[in-house]
Order: structure tokens, then C-alpha cells, then sequence
């Protein structure tokens, strides 16, 4: 029977990151208890991480003991989602794009279709379910995995400001990634998701143009369009940018302050 380190260092030399809990089975040549047994073992000793229910990753030398989602989130989420059309998005895709200051605990992943996973490497997983016309729609494929691009995470996260959690947060992604903007890739997403994509387009630009970032977008709005909220859960009004015909529930100095510090 083959030990628990022979089996690592197996799929090392295989070229191998991962394995499921079959393929151990099989190479244990052992019963699924013992399997089990051997795998926790391995797990205590920080060999492996369990990403998600039947699906391991094998920890390199240097991040022994730590949780795959924690030191390479493109293989964790690409070993649970396996052949499964997702994407890495929102505050994830914010967080590994280095736009924002805290790190984000809970994993947001689109996916064509609900999954059944509450975790992914010991992190809560939240799925959004996504059509598969825009599922890699300015995305970029990460090690494993695939992951929106500066573009895509700024926009999904204003046309879905209640899983980015505040205007403020939102704001500061804006603040660290418009240098690396490029507008007409954002037209193209809020053409792509029609009176929806817009709004989100409108908040984008709004946010740029009252906070003076460097993110110029090339939105026009009529006189005559509904104002619509910055944030769609508040209804509060601070100000309102006549421009852009957006209602804002903080103001502009109390916005601009989280930016700044």
C-alpha cells in the first residue's frame, strides 16, 4: 500500500496540485474509512487542504499549514468548481486585484449554475448565479481558474452594491484601480447588461467625477432620466448629482474621507 507521503510526493512529480478523495482511494489501494484516516492525518500535518467535499490541494513548501484559499485562491476555487463555467468576482476579485486595504474573508464566485458548497478551503463561499453569455465577459483566466478583470469587478460591484457591503468600500476600489480603467471596456459591460449595466455605469461615473478620480467615463445621461440610487438599499438622500442623475445617501466629504484615509 502506498504511504501518505508517497502519494504526495506522487502527484508532485506528476505535476499535480490536487487530487479527490477516488483518486486516494485508489492509489491507497486501501477502504474509504481508512482513506479517510489517512487524509486527516495528512491534513493535520499540513500536507494537504481539504478545498471542499471530496477535493484536496496539496500545500507547497513555504505555505505548509496554511489554507489554499487563503495563498492561492485561483487554485482552491478552480480545484471546487472544477469544470463548472465561474468566475472569481465581486470582493474576491476586488481583494486579489489589490483594490482593496482589508482582506476579505468570504469567497464570491459567479457560476452558471447553484452549487451545493458552503465553504471553499475553510472560507465561506457566497455563488452568484450567472448567465453564461457573460460569465467570462472581461474576465482573464487565473492559474486554475478565471477571475474578472479591474473592469468587470468595478462594474459588477456597482450594478450589485449590496455584496460589495458599503458605498464607501466601493469608493475605494474605484479610488485604487482607475488608473487601470479602461472606459470603453466598461461601456461595452453596461451595453452587454442593458438598463441595469447602465445604472451601474451612471454610479461609476458619478463616484469618479464628485471624488475627482482619474476615471473619466464617457456617460450621458438625459435631464429627463429617473434619478436612481447610489446605493438601492438606502433611502436617505445626501446629495444628488444633477449630471449624472444619481442620489447619493452619504455626501461627498464623508465618501471622500474614507478614500483619503
Amino acid at each position: 500500500m502506498v504511504s501518505q507521503l508517497e502519494l504526495v510526493d506522487t502527484l508532485v512529480a506528476e505535476g499535480r496540485d490536487e487530487f479527490t478523495f477516488e483518486e486516494a482511494t485508489v492509489a491507497f489501494g486501501r477502504s474509504p474509512t481508512s482513506t479517510a484516516n489517512a487524509l486527516r492525518q495528512l491534513r493535520e500535518k499540513g500536507l494537504v487542504d481539504r478545498v471542499t467535499r471530496g477535493h484536496y490541494a496539496i500545500r507547497q513548501l513555504g505555505s505548509l499549514g496554511t489554507s489554499t484559499a487563503l495563498d492561492d485562491l485561483p487554485l482552491a476555487v478552480g480545484v471546487a468548481f472544477g469544470a463548472r463555467e465561474h468566475r472569481i468576482a465581486y470582493l474576491s476579485a476586488l481583494s486579489e486585484l489589490g483594490l482593496l486595504v482589508h482582506p476579505v474573508r468570504t469567497v464570491f464566485v459567479a457560476c452558471t449554475q447553484q452549487v451545493r458548497m458552503p465553504t471553499v478551503g475553510r472560507r465561506p463561499l457566497h455563488v452568484v448565479v450567472e448567465r453564461e453569455q457573460t460569465i467570462h465577459l472581461e474576465a482573464e483566466p487565473v492559474g486554475r481558474s478565471w477571475r474578472s478583470t479591474v473592469e468587470r469587478a468595478l462594474f459588477e460591484s456597482a450594478l450589485r452594491v449590496d455584496l460589495v457591503g458599503s458605498v464607501e468600500r466601493l469608493a475605494e476600489a474605484i479610488a485604487s484601480g482607475a488608473r487601470d480603467v479602461h472606459p470603453n471596456r466598461l461601456s461595452r459591460l453596461a451595453r452587454a447588461f442593458g438598463a441595469r449595466g447602465f445604472a451601474a455605469e451612471r454610479r461609476l461615473a458619478s463616484l469618479a467625477r464628485a471624488l475627482e478620480l482619474p476615471l473619466r467615463l464617457n456617460t450621458r445621461v438625459d435631464p429627463r432620466q429617473p434619478v436612481i440610487r447610489l446605493d438601492p438599499r438606502e433611502d436617505g438622500v445626501e446629495w444628488i448629482d444633477e449630471t449624472l442623475r444619481v442620489a447619493w445617501n452619504r455626501t461627498v466629504g464623508e465618501v471622500r474621507a474614507v478614500v483619503e484615509n
